[in-house]
């Protein structure tokens, strides 16, 4: 690297004299009349001068001084100077000389520029890179200016290209940094969304040495919300500073409500629990409640329900309380996530809810800012508090301001609806969803999904209206299963004639409007996947477009080949159990033969028609979850299609709501086989609901999917160490792709203790795995593209007793007990199976 030209000495005593300037005005002036003179150095040194006096070092106390600075008055001098042509000519001159600034020079240039909102300057991304080629021989102090600069970069792609390259020096040199910066670096970091890991295993690293009671609050907070925000859970750094810090009444007490939330929102947001230093925490709260702003309440009230701790005895409702003071100054964010928090703690009565539900259906600038999110929040706050009255208000509210309620809303609607016994209430909002639907396709799924609703109620003259109000109000959007349903209600009621006139001479016949491709979901904020906007459900009603044009009606073999043919001509991956994971769910249904199969995630219900086909021949039923309720219409369309909606009952909404009803609907000890297929950090908790309300029967086969990918590592420990016998793994390739997955089965067995509590670890594990799920999910990233939560190359076919085995690419660990071994002696499988001690 050329070195600087060497300075003069006038230089170096205008360096004096820029600093002792009286006003930012007298160093521009001088400036001014110095131009000639000055080097490059100079010029960087007055944008310092044109700054006040801040502290030295960088860290908290500078961002603190920088912020009381702006809120006394700093935003107008940052206005002034862009009018102001000496400031021009300034960055003109410090422009042209880039190539002499040291890299010390650079940082405090780009953080100048950042501080006096001088970002959008040229001169700011050109430092940025000069910076960038210089950083190998950049202090510390100067780095985390640089980093703290750098968060102003409005394009994501340029910003992170930056911080690669920042993070090189961080990597290296992390353990020799001082405090100040590592805490700098560590929020600026998580304020850019940087997430690299090898940097943020550096910080920690660097931190833990400083672990000597030094960290002040707000280097606590920045720390642990800084590596909360990008997701990076690190237990060794965050059980340090819960002992050294957060446990302590006297050090969390200089905590200001600010740092007390964003610490518990940020353990959260990990899934990292310290009942002890969460206790702590809470008693501060419960302590400053009266200083608390809205967003502080909720995100209190959000960490604890989210870590699913209580908190200490009536504390949390104390602070409730006093938000329930405050109500008027909520914003229909933190209204929604209060609401969901106190419903989820079991809090139903608190006044909290009916103030805040009041405040959102009563006000429309409220209601009208309400997010999908926000939306689906209070409307299963609604239901899980017995607030059906509030639910429809709510819904009502939310369509007169003009939004859609959406896919998210609609979810606790339909699932309160379908669990209720009144069905006016479940026939208006379901009309009501389908209203809302764009595609006239989707409206008419709709329609034939309430008649099916109405039918199983035992309403079958209702199902019959249903579908000829649809014929006469949208001839165009009616389908071949709108012409079956007709025609078997039709038979039921004794209604030939009215049926063949409804059917008319074409009615079996796929309309026009079936031939075209599917355009939208049913609105812009109903979409539950991220990258697919106003085009939810693209995808699915494409897969149930295919199955109509594809297959006989009545046949589910021929409907399961549709929906893999469609797939594999589109090279479309759709998260369903076809190939051999088909062969093992069919094979263990029909090996079991179970009275009654509870399928958790139907998504397009292939595996529904799967099962139930194995299970209709010696009467056994089928209940499928699903929380998606445009899902559950298409599930529902393709049963009655396939000739299985008698032996299939598909139950809108979360597992959590949906499995106490299950109870109510089925009876105790009713189920005999379970199969999983939704979010794999569920399958443990799910099963150990299903346990308490004692819905298992004493020869319940447990099945579950994706155990390998993405991870399913507590569902494992709960079978392997809980009530369960023949803990099997058996893999299989995921549908369409080589890769190699695990399907994991048990047999329950009451008579042995539930499992122990498992280790922190596996906590750690389950949280990665829900990182991966949320890549497939939202990154378009494939199981094929990242190894899972355990690789079968790492695991070794002798091992006997539990380990921890580090594994993949992905840096996680999974606890396994591998040994040999069939299925069951009738079972036979070519691809290995294995057993699970």
């Amino acid at each position: 690297m050329p070195k600087r030209p060497p300075r003069s000495n006038e230089c170096y005593a205008l360096d004096k004299d820029l600093s002792g300037a009286g006003s930012p005005s007298d160093a521009l002036d001088l400036a001014m009349a110095k131009a000639e003179v000055m080097d490059a150095p100079n010029w960087a040194n007055l944008l310092l001068a044109i700054l006040p006096n801040l502290p030295s070092h960088s860290g908290a106390s500078m961002r603190y001084a920088l912020a009381h600075w702006k809120k006394k008055g700093g935003h107008h001098l940052a206005a002034s100077l862009r009018s102001d042509s000496r400031w021009s000519r300034s960055l003109q001159r410090l422009q042209a000389s880039l190539q002499d600034l040291t890299a010390r020079d650079a940082a405090n240039v780009v953080w100048s520029l950042a501080t006096l909102e001088a970002k959008q300057e040229p001169l700011f991304l050109e430092t940025a890179d000069a910076l960038c080629g210089k950083l190998a021989v950049c202090d510390p102090v100067s780095i985390s200016k640089a980093a703290w600069a750098l968060t102003s970069i409005p394009n994501r792609d340029r910003r992170l290209e930056l911080y690669s390259k920042l993070a090189v020096p961080v990597v290296m040199r992390a353990d020799s940094f001082p405090l100040g910066s590592l805490t700098m670096i560590c929020y600026s970091f998580g304020k850019a969304d940087f997430r690299e890991g090898d940097a943020y295993e550096a910080l920690s690293s660097a931190l833990i040495g400083h672990m000597n009671n030094s960290l002040r609050p707000i280097d606590v907070c920045n720390v642990i919300w800084s590596f909360c925000t990008v997701g990076y859970r690190d237990d060794v750094l965050f059980t340090k500073i819960c002992e050294m810090y957060l446990t302590k009444e006297e050090m969390v007490r200089d905590f200001n409500p600010q740092d007390l939330t964003n610490t518990t929102w940020g353990f959260c947001k990990v899934g990292f629990c310290h009942r002890e230093a969460m206790e702590t925490l809470a008693f501060e709260c419960h302590r400053q409640r009266d200083r608390f702003d809205p967003i502080h309440f909720s995100n209190l009230l959000y960490s604890f329900a989210m870590l699913r701790i209580p908190g200490p005895p009536s504390l949390l409702a104390e602070v409730a309380s006093t938000a329930s003071q405050q109500v008027a100054r909520f914003d229909a964010g933190n209204l929604a996530i209060a609401c969901w928090a106190l419903a989820a703690l079991g809090m139903s009565e608190h006044p909290f809810l009916d103030c805040a539900l009041e405040r959102v259906i009563g006000s429309s600038q409220v209601c009208s800012n309400l997010g999908s999110r926000a939306l689906s929040m209070l409307a299963l706050a609604c239901f899980r508090t017995a607030r059906p009255g509030r639910l429809d208000q709510l819904l009502d509210a939310t369509r007169l301001c003009g939004l859609g309620v959406g896919a998210s809303g609609y979810s606790a609607a339909v699932m309160a609806a379908e669990q209720g016994k009144d069905q006016e209430r479940e026939l208006r909002i379901l009309r009501q969803m389908a209203a809302e639907a764009r595609d006239v396709r989707m409206q008419a799924a709709v329609c034939n999904s309430l008649a099916l609703r109405l039918w199983k109620r035992g309403d079958t003259a209702g199902a019959f209206a249903v579908l000829r109000g649809l014929k006469e109000s949208s001839p165009h959007s009616w389908s071949v299963v709108s012409s079956l349903l007709v025609a078997r209600l039709g038979t039921e009621l004794g209604a030939l004639a009215e049926a063949s006139e409804l059917l008319g001479g074409d009615g079996a016949a796929l309309d026009a409007a079936w031939e075209a491709p599917v355009l939208s979901g049913i609105h812009p904020m109903a979409a539950t996947r991220q990258n697919e906007g106003a085009h939810a459900y693209t995808r699915e009603f494409m897969t149930l477009h295919a199955v109509l044009c594809g297959a006989p009606p009545g046949d589910p073999d021929a409907a399961m080949a549709a929906i893999e043919r469609f797939a594999e001509s589109r090279s479309l991956w759709l998260k369903i159990t076809a190939w051999e994971k088909g062969v093992v769910v069919q094979e263990v249904a029909r090996w079991a033969q179970p009275r009654l199969i509870v399928e958790i995630g139907a998504y397009v219900g292939y595996s529904a028609m799967n099962v139930a086909r194995t299970v209709r021949s010696h009467g056994g039923r089928v209940a499928s979850l699903e929380v998606d309720p445009l899902h559950v219409t298409l599930v529902r369309n393709m049963l009655e299609y396939a000739g299985l909606s008698d032996v299939v009952d598909v139950w809108t909404g979360y597992s959590f709501d949906s499995i106490p009803h299950l109870l109510k609907t089925y009876g105790p000890r009713s189920v005999d086989m379970v199969f999983m297929d939704q979010k794999g950090t569920r399958f443990h908790s799910d099963l150990a609901l299903m346990e308490e309300l004692d819905l298992l029967s004493d020869r319940a086969v447990i099945l579950a999917d994706n155990v390998l990918k993405p991870g399913a590592p507590l569902y494992i420990w709960h079978l392997a160490k809980g009530s369960y016998h023949h803990c099997t793994a058996i893999s299989v390739r995921e549908f369409l792709l080589q890769s190699e997955d695990w399907m994991v089965m048990a047999f329950r067995d009451a008579s042995k203790p539930p499992a122990p509590t498992p280790p922190p670890e596996l906590h750690r594990l389950a949280f990665e795995s829900d990182h991966f799920r949320k890549k497939s999910m939202f990154d378009g990233v494939a199981p094929s593209k990242c190894r899972g939560t355990c690789h079968p190359k790492c695991l070794s076919t002798t091992t006997t007793t539990t380990t921890v085995v580090p594994v993949s690419s992905c840096s996680i660990l999974v606890l396994v007990l591998i040994f040999g071994g069939p299925l069951t002696p009738s079972y036979s499988f070519k691809h290995k199976s294995t057993r699970i001690q």
